[in-house]
């Protein structure tokens, strides 16, 4: 009785700390503009590109998950501001797909800096579809990439990565981490892990290890450390090139022990659970 009594728990502690399982299915979509000089329709112009690829997840542990679809296709394509593309919020990969070739689509052609650039250039600006046998003095482009990242026990991490090139020295690019708990069904913020942004934002820069000179902490404020992931036993914040240093350094991660910020009492009930 005692062997079987153990041989349940044991099977209940395992699937308890079993790895979701993700079901993603991909697509991938770019649309193309060129603008000209009107006065000039047949001598290059500038050809600006837009590209979505996804790997969006349709279940979780073999269920569909409202609270996930939801929460992502507001935080990757800003459904609520964009009502043209998505005039209800699709439920289901199939009805996903048309309203993301809308958002590319709309989003290029609506794109302000690109309106204003052409209007301060050109006058009046010229706009086409793309033909692929064309030559183009310039071309800039906008790229978005969403896929699971890891999962830690039932917390699954997704990444969007961006990168845009709008003319200059060079593209800029950045990480967005979004985290749900599969076995909660609910998306998982910042505050959901710690208790006081405030305190935690006056202990990253003794975590940075970086040069000194490369340290651009003054400005940062509680706004600016909600982009994080849990890996081992660390949570770590994400900071875009610029945001905390020179572009040279990219994308700076940094790590703050999860029983260091339970020893200093800023972790949540939920956010102890985490602990190994």
């Amino acid at each position: 009785m005692k062997t079987k009594l153990f041989i349940a728990f044991l099977l209940l502690a395992l699937t308890a700390q079993a790895a979701p399982k993700i079901k993603t299915q991909h697509f991938e979509f770019k649309d193309s503009i060129r603008f000209f000089d009107k006065e000039e329709p047949d001598a290059q112009g500038y050809k600006f590109t837009k590209s979505v690829s996804v790997d969006w997840p349709v279940t979780v542990n073999g269920k569909k998950s409202k609270a996930l679809n939801d929460f992502l296709v507001e935080e990757v394509f800003y459904a609520s501001h964009n009502p043209q593309s998505f005039p209800t919020v699709p439920q289901d990969f199939n009805s996903l797909v048309p309203c993301v070739k809308s958002y590319v689509s709309d989003i290029l052609r609506s794109n302000t800096m690109l309106n204003e650039y052409v209007v301060k250039e050109y006058g009046t600006p010229g706009l086409t579809d793309i033909d692929s046998n064309e030559e183009y003095m310039s071309c800039w482009f906008e790229t978005l990439d969403f896929k699971v990242s890891h999962t830690v026990g039932n917390l699954v991490f997704f990444v969007e990565n961006g990168d845009y090139y709008y003319g200059g020295a060079h593209d800029v690019f950045g990480s967005t981490f979004y985290a749900y708990d599969a076995a909660l069904d609910k998306p998982i913020r910042v505050t959901d892990v710690v208790t006081n942004l405030t305190k935690v934002l006056k202990m990253l820069p003794s975590y940075d290890h970086r040069d000194k000179d490369s340290k651009w902490w003054d400005g940062i404020n509680e706004v600016d450390i909600t982009n994080f992931f849990i890996k081992g036993d660390k949570m770590i914040f994400v900071f875009q090139p610029y945001q905390v240093g020179p572009f040279c350094d990219g994308i700076v991660e940094v790590p703050i022990p999860l029983k260091t910020l339970k020893a200093k009492k800023l972790l949540t009930p939920y956010g102890k659970k985490l602990l190994k």
